[in-house]
């Protein structure tokens, strides 16, 4: 959840105010739109903008982007893009995978069916970390080691490595960015 919401709280963030409001347009990009499986295809967009983030040199526009599902064994993945408008324009700054689902999973499953981080501001950086008070998911033994994964009904050994692989993508997002000559860097 966004701890510095440009909008009062119970009511949404209005993205085109908040661009009009910049002197900026925006369309969303190629990486916004997937094509969903049905008879015909549908072109569906995969973007939404849902705040605004205040840091002492720079406001920035908090998005996320999803991705479709290839099957079932494939996590989806939000990723989390914060934009910048500089000069007439909206420029992504950062741009990191925050949250990994699967869509079918099971509670004996030995993988967690989900890694999800938070965003936060932290005086002149933002933070990326697990939700205060869950079991930390990217510290859970089939995602933080090597050790073989047991292969449960319906899942192969590459299913769940790609799996393995996407959280831990997720996971290695953790930590603090600070604003560095116009993008946001993660600090050491």
């Amino acid at each position: 959840m966004n701890p510095n919401p440009s909008a009062p709280v119970g009511k949404p963030f209005d993205q085109d105010a908040w661009l009009a409001a910049r002197g900026v347009t925006w369309r969303p990009d190629a990486s916004c739109w997937s094509i969903l499986a049905t008879s015909p295809p549908q072109r569906l967009n995969m973007c939404s903008c849902h705040g605004a983030l205040t840091l002492p040199e720079v406001e920035l526009m908090e998005c996320s982007r999803g991705r479709e599902q290839e099957s079932t064994a494939v996590p989806f993945v939000t990723h989390t893009v914060l934009h910048a408008a500089r000069g007439g324009a909206l420029r992504a700054v950062l741009d990191v995978p925050t949250s990994a689902m699967l869509d079918d999973c099971a509670p004996d499953t030995p993988i967690p069916c989900s890694v999800a981080l938070d965003l936060r501001v932290e005086g002149d950086a933002v933070r990326f970390e697990e939700p205060a008070g869950t079991t930390p998911a990217c510290d859970h033994p089939s995602i933080a080691t090597n050790k073989p994964l047991p292969v449960a009904s319906g899942w192969s050994s590459a299913s769940w490595q790609s799996t393995r692989s996407t959280y831990r993508r997720i996971c290695s997002s953790r930590g603090r960015y600070v604003w560095q000559r116009g993008v946001l860097r993660r600090a050491p």
